[in-house]
């Protein structure tokens, strides 16, 4: 059938339904899927699924849509498809929504994939009026929003103070490493002191004799012929006499 239509004050119930065009003022009930070119009326559709050009009804209830522009003033679906625009008037409630314009009073929705999102403050509207404050709104936002060249010109220029600021500082900082390098420099470079050997010399037969038990005792004035001497064979000391 090309055209079916379902009468005011009827409720209407189907197993599957393909048509050109559905015109519902009434109450369709469809348990599997609609196809249809166009579906419009001020009525209710029930279904599981939803495939159609354009779509004008006031309450629409499906499991999946999937549509060209979607005009109602009420959907329930846990999926939106509208390639073109989306416009609900009353309430809008679904986990996805993925459409080129998207016009929206109040609204439950999970996550949004629309190149134009616009928000209408709840007002008593016709399906042409929504259409209508959607359109102004668009311009308005044209017209009061900066493009995007604007904003890419305000980043660049906001870059180009951003590297100028950079860049002192960063020789700045430069220049405080170098500064505190220097010292380091100075010292690695600076020559080692001589080492006394003679002192070291004295050191260590100070050690070696404290180890052995014996002690060092330094004489002021002891002639080198006043000398004691060590009788090595007998092990003991010969001093002289004073």
């Amino acid at each position: 059938m090309k055209t079916i239509y379902i009468p005011k004050g009827e409720t209407i119930r189907y197993e599957s339904l393909a048509t050109e065009h559905l015109v519902v003022h009434g109450c369709l009930q469809v348990t599997c899927g609609i196809t249809a070119k166009t579906i419009t009326g001020y009525g209710t559709v029930h279904a599981g699924t939803v495939n159609a050009d354009v779509i004008r009804v006031d309450d629409m209830d499906a499991g999946s849509i999937v549509c060209k522009r979607l005009l109602a003033k009420r959907v329930q679906s846990p999926e939106v498809f509208a390639s073109e625009s989306a416009a609900v008037s009353c309430f809008l409630s679904s986990a996805y929504v993925e459409t080129g314009k998207l016009t929206v009073t109040l609204s439950e929705i999970d996550t949004v994939n629309a190149a134009e999102i616009i928000n209408l403050t709840p007002k008593k509207r016709t399906l042409f009026g929504t259409l209508l404050a959607s359109a102004f709104r668009s311009i308005w936002t044209v017209l009061t929003v900066p493009s995007q060249k604007e904003l890419k010109a305000t980043a660049d220029v906001d870059d180009n103070v951003r590297e100028a600021v950079v860049e002192p500082v960063q020789e700045e900082k430069q220049e405080s490493v170098a500064a505190q390098a220097a010292p380091c420099a100075t010292e690695d470079t600076a020559e080692p002191e001589p080492v006394d050997e003679e002192l070291n010399r004295i050191v260590g037969i100070f050690k070696l004799a404290r180890e052995q038990g014996y002690t060092l005792k330094l004489i002021p004035g002891t002639p080198e012929e006043n000398a004691p001497v060590f009788d090595f064979e007998h092990e003991r000391i010969l001093r002289n006499a004073a």
